[in-house]
């Protein structure tokens, strides 16, 4: 099946357009109309799933006949499907299921497979296939388009950018519906539509699962109110701490889990190889005195936080460790208004801004540390406006704008890394990943002073002021496209690149700075190694936060692959004769 050109459609009063799948045979279509994803005419055109490789026959769900497909798995247009991939789909239609594959492995071609399954099952029923971000629901969207095996299937992209009249038409007409979760959040809230006919939601990138993000509530409503539900998670890193597992487990109702790693013996010779080195790199000594200062003061007001039995003593406090503290505090302040918990937020707000301002210094570079400080007098919160009248603060303020011109070593060793790339494959494509936006904004503009260098920034949506504007949806999507391409042969984004987008041959990924989550981790070497082999290189400042994040993501990794493996040995040793649950599985 050839790929179709993709119409956007722009909705009601609200600024912005919403991805639709349409045949290249059609013109474009009034806004709300369906569009349909339709193979080429080909001799014997098949259906939907294809009546010669499988039974069809009639069944009582209990809410109305539906088909079974009795000889499993569906062709798929263009996709050798690998045996594994087979298994997962075929296990994850008899339970809701989290598959925990590694990136580049194919959980988006499982995720098609049941689909077209449960399509097959119930002829009215619709699939609702969720991602984060935007980029990447139209990446599942186009991917589905160019590879389902199919005579006629409606298809719909909602994005939260056309209005609410043009989402409802689209939802109702059709039976693959690509969005984030907070559009169908929002919409179930407003009684647009029910999902009283999804026979199937997938939710990419499951590990996002928790707290309040929108998932758990479209899990929540949709478990409420389909007549024929099941759930299929997909993600790379579930994460490393047990109570966050189970929380994703228990928001997306899952009783089955399939796992796979790069050393198991069905996916093993599908795995790239990807080498990964790490590099320390020696602050200058400008840099150094002004964190000494930064460290002074953040240690007086972590002193102040132990001598109130807020914080252990005799550890390392964390940015982790903080901000569980302000939740507790604000917990506190809801139910008594004691005087010392005003005084505790105080300190333990400033604590945070202090380990931001050390974190930029260390590992960004002193010209945002200089940005940041700055805007300390004007901010709105008390806190900061305290911090800024600090002597020490000012100090280091005063001593940052006189190193404005110092830039940070790891400027010129990115700078080294990306010429040593092109000089050994001039074709070759990097992606570079940092924590923050300005960040970026630098990085392209020093890269683009070398040679042969085409570098690109890739942000997400947001406009926090006139100087850090976000991208319309329509830029994100032609830079992806342009990087693909080749017209750019550098992309350097923030966490939104790190999940889920497909770029084939990224030949090198470099981390601007160590990350201390596991998951942001994993799901950035993930963008190297799809289809060849791929280079990983982590850039940390010596001595500094850099090197305790790489510490503490490779312990945080480690454990995770330890949950993993504990659920594939209980899960083989003997067949299941109940539905199970994460409990079985994770050892205390």
């Amino acid at each position: 099946m050839s790929a179709k050109p993709e119409r956007e459609v722009k909705g009601g009063s609200q600024s912005g357009l919403s991805g639709r799948l349409e045949s290249a045979e059609q013109p474009p279509q009034p806004r709300g109309e369906r569009t349909t994803l339709r193979p080429e005419k080909q001799q014997g055109s098949h259906l939907l799933l294809r009546k010669s490789h499988q039974e069809v026959r009639g069944v009582s769900s209990g809410h109305g006949s539906r088909s079974e497909c009795v000889n499993i798995m569906p062709h798929l247009d263009g996709i050798e499907v690998r045996e594994y991939q087979r298994a997962i789909a075929k296990s994850a239609l008899e339970s809701n299921t989290l598959v925990v594959l590694p990136t580049g492995l194919g959980k988006t071609v499982v995720a098609l497979l049941v689909a077209v399954e449960r399509l097959g099952m119930f002829p009215d029923g619709k699939v609702l296939v969720l991602a984060p971000t935007r980029p990447l629901v139209l990446q599942h969207a186009r991917f589905f388009k160019e590879h389902l095996a199919g005579d006629e299937v409606s298809s719909a992209t909602m994005t939260g950018e056309s209005s609410p009249e043009v989402r409802r038409a689209l939802f109702e007409e059709s039976r693959l519906v690509f969005a984030t979760p907070e559009v169908i959040r929002n919409d179930v809230h407003e009684h647009r539509y029910t999902l009283t006919t999804v026979c199937l939601v997938v939710f990419d990138e499951a590990h996002r699962c928790v707290k309040e993000y929108a998932y758990s509530e479209v899990a929540e409503a949709y478990r409420r109110e389909a007549l024929n539900r099941l759930i299929l998670g997909l993600t790379a890193s579930p994460s490393a701490r047990r109570d966050r597992v189970l929380e994703i487990c228990g928001k997306l109702a899952i009783e089955n889990i399939e796992a796979r790693s790069e050393t198991d013996e069905d996916v093993a010779r599908y795995v790239k190889s990807v080498s990964l080195s790490w590099e320390r790199i020696a602050l200058p000594e400008g840099y150094r005195d002004v964190s000494r200062i930064l460290h002074d003061v953040l240690g007086e007001k972590v002193e102040k936080l132990r001598r109130m039995h807020l914080l252990p003593r005799d550890v390392t406090v964390t940015k982790r460790m903080l901000l569980d503290l302000g939740e507790t505090l604000h917990r506190r302040l809801a139910s008594r208004r004691a005087g010392y918990l005003f005084g505790a937020m105080l300190l333990q707000s400033q604590a945070i801004s202090l380990q931001h301002a050390i974190e930029l210094v260390e590992t960004q570079g002193i010209s945002s540390l200089t940005k940041y400080l700055s805007r300390l007098p004007e901010s709105k919160t008390r806190s900061s406006r305290t911090l800024a009248n600090d002597p020490r603060i000012i100090d280091a303020l005063e001593r940052s704008e006189s190193l404005v011109e110092v830039e940070h070593p790891k400027q010129a060793r990115l700078r080294e890394l990306v010429t040593q790339q092109l000089d050994a494959n001039p074709d070759s494509k990097l992606i570079v990943f940092t924590q923050f936006r300005d960040t970026v904004e630098r990085i392209v503009e020093n890269l683009n002073r070398v040679g042969r260098v085409s570098a690109v920034r890739f942000v997400g949506q947001a406009t926090r002021d006139p100087e850090d504007a976000g991208l319309k949806q329509s830029e994100q999507v032609k830079i992806l496209e342009e990087f693909r391409s080749g017209r750019f042969n550098v992309l350097v984004t923030t966490s939104i690149g790190e999940e889920g987008l497909h770029v084939p041959d990224v030949h090198h990924v470099i981390f601007y700075e160590a990350v201390p989550s596991e998951i942001r981790s994993i799901q950035r070497r993930g963008r190297t190694g799809r289809t060849s082999v791929g280079k990983v290189t982590v850039l940390m400042a010596e001595g500094t936060v850099d090197e305790a994040y790489y510490y503490s993501s490779r312990r945080k990794e480690q454990k995770m692959h330890h949950l993993l493996e504990t659920v594939k040995r209980r899960s083989l040793k003997s067949p299941r004769k109940r539905k199970t649950t994460l409990l079985d599985y994770i050892e205390p």
